[in-house]
Parts: C-alpha cells; sequence; structure tokens
C-alpha cells in the first residue's frame, strides 16, 4: 500500500470523481489503484460508486438550447394560472375545478320504440291515403270518359 493514499482520501477520491480511475486525478491515479488491489473495503467503495455512475449514466442531458426557447412560453403559462392561486395564511389555494354536469338521462327505451311505431302507422297512413285516393281519381276519370262518349253517341 502506498503511505500517500489512506482510506478518507480515497473515499473522497471516488465520491469527487466516481468509479472509473482514468477519471482520477493523474497525480493520485496510481497511490489509488494501489491502494485499492490492497484493501478489499475499498474494492466494495469502488462497487457502490461504479452503481451510482451507472444510474447517473442513464439521466439524459438537458436542451439548454430548447429550454431557454421553452422559456418564454412558460412564463406566460405560469403569469396566466397564478392569478387563479390565491394565497391565504402563507398557503397557496389551488382553485377549486368546476362542478361536473349532472350525468345525462337516458330516454328510456319505451319512448323510443313507441316514437318509432307512431311515426311507422304515420308513414302507413299517408301512403294508404294517397293510394286510396289516386283510385277515387281514377274511377273519376273513367266515369268522365263514360260520360263524354255517351254525350258524343247521343249527339248533344
Amino acid at each position: 500500500m502506498n503511505k500517500s493514499m489512506n482510506a478518507d482520501r480515497f473515499q473522497a477520491l471516488i465520491d469527487a470523481y466516481g468509479a472509473s480511475p482514468a477519471r482520477w486525478p493523474e497525480a493520485e491515479r496510481r497511490a489509488a489503484l494501489d491502494f485499492l488491489a490492497g484493501d478489499p473495503a475499498a474494492q466494495a467503495r469502488v462497487d457502490q460508486a461504479r452503481a451510482l455512475d451507472d444510474m447517473l449514466d442513464c439521466v439524459t442531458a438537458v436542451d439548454h438550447l430548447r429550454a431557454e426557447l421553452d422559456q418564454p412560453a412558460f412564463e406566460a403559462a405560469i403569469n396566466r394560472y397564478a392569478a387563479e392561486f390565491s394565497l391565504a395564511n402563507n398557503v397557496v389555494r389551488f382553485p377549486s375545478p368546476a362542478p361536473s354536469r349532472a350525468p345525462r338521462r337516458r330516454m328510456p327505451w319505451s319512448v323510443v320504440w313507441g316514437t318509432g311505431i307512431g311515426l311507422a302507422a304515420c308513414l302507413a297512413g299517408a301512403v294508404l291515403g294517397v293510394n286510396l285516393s289516386l283510385a277515387g281519381l281514377s274511377d273519376v276519370r273513367a266515369q268522365t270518359v263514360l260520360e263524354q262518349v255517351a254525350m258524343i253517341d247521343t249527339g248533344e
């Protein structure tokens, strides 16, 4: 073990630079690697730091340019909604939600069927009435034709 590296300094080194020796300062890297090779507790500390490094590597970087472009829209939304909040006794009270509408009442099926049957009866009556009136007109026409023929035959 190197006498210039101790457990506290090694812990500070991995806390500051992580588990990868490539990130450690060049001046202390050799001493830290020697300390790591000779101390099993140091290996456990590096394993913990490596787990943290792996989690941090999964975090995506913030796109600062996009954040700056979205800032005016964000501030406008904050200003628009800030007027709806009220401050009372250092407690922010959010506006109460709009009252919900009463559920729509569904029309009972008997009304639907009754209306449909009534409309069908009206339509059938109209069709029957038109047919009967046309039949009556044809009788009137036939009577008129017969009368005209009779008038021609008699010479009137």
